[in-house]
C-alpha cells in the first residue's frame, strides 16, 4: 500500500463515521457516501484543487496536538456550505442571512465532525494520541482560506488534501480535508503503521 492508497483508506473510514455523525443530526436524512480522492500537492496546485483562489470557500481550522502534532482544514464551497446550514437549521435564506451567528456555529459543528472523523479513524489505525483544538471558521475567497490556513500551519511544501463528496436528500454536496502535518509528522504515522517504506 502506497501512501496515497493509505490516504484513500483513511478517508473511506474517516467520512464513513462523519456520515452517520452528520445523518444522527439531520434527523436521519440519508447520506450517499463516494469513495474520495487523495492527492498529496505543492502549495499552488492544492489550492487550484480546492477550486481556486477566487472561490468563496468556507474554512474551518483545528490545530492537532498529542503523539503527532499538526493542522487540519474542512475547506468546502460557499454553495456546499450553504446548503449544510439550511439543512442543520432547517431554514432559508440568503447568505448573510444562514450565515449568522447560529449558521457560522453549525458550520463549525461540521467541521468539527468532519476532521474529529478522520482523526479517529488515523489514531484507531495507529494507536497514537491525536487531539483537535476548538474548531475556528473563515468564510473569504479560497486565496485569504488557503493562505490563513498555511501561516497557521507553518508548512513549507506540500499538503495531503482528501477529497469529501457526499450527498443528502439528492443534494451533492463537497468538501476537501487538508492534512497538514510536516514530513517529521507523517513518518511517525508511516513507523506507526509498519509503512516506513512508503
Amino acid at each position: 500500500m502506497d501512501r496515497l492508497d493509505f490516504l484513500r483508506e483513511l478517508g473511506n473510514i474517516g467520512i464513513g463515521h462523519a456520515t452517520t455523525a452528520l445523518s444522527e443530526m439531520l434527523q436521519g436524512k440519508l447520506f450517499r457516501l463516494v469513495v474520495p480522492d487523495a492527492r498529496i500537492l505543492p502549495f499552488e496546485e492544492a489550492a487550484a484543487y480546492i477550486g481556486g483562489l477566487d472561490e468563496v470557500v468556507a474554512g474551518i481550522f483545528m490545530q492537532i496536538s498529542g503523539d503527532v502534532t499538526g493542522h487540519m482544514a474542512f475547506i468546502l464551497p460557499i454553495e456546499s456550505a450553504h446548503t449544510m446550514v439550511e439543512m442543520l437549521t432547517q431554514r432559508k435564506g440568503t447568505d448573510e442571512e444562514i450565515f449568522d451567528e447560529l449558521g457560522r456555529s453549525a458550520l463549525e459543528e461540521i467541521g468539527n465532525i468532519m476532521i474529529t472523523s478522520y482523526l479517529n479513524a488515523l489514531s484507531a489505525l495507529t494507536n497514537l494520541v491525536m487531539s483537535p483544538s476548538i474548531p475556528a471558521l473563515a468564510i473569504d475567497m479560497a486565496g485569504a482560506v488557503w493562505q490563513s490556513v498555511l501561516a497557521g500551519a507553518l508548512v513549507d511544501d506540500e499538503v495531503t488534501v482528501i477529497r469529501t463528496d457526499f450527498s443528502a436528500d439528492g443534494v451533492d454536496i463537497g468538501g476537501n480535508i487538508v492534512l497538514l502535518p510536516d514530513d517529521e509528522e507523517f513518518q511517525k504515522i508511516e513507523r506507526a503503521l509498519g509503512l516506513e517504506d512508503l
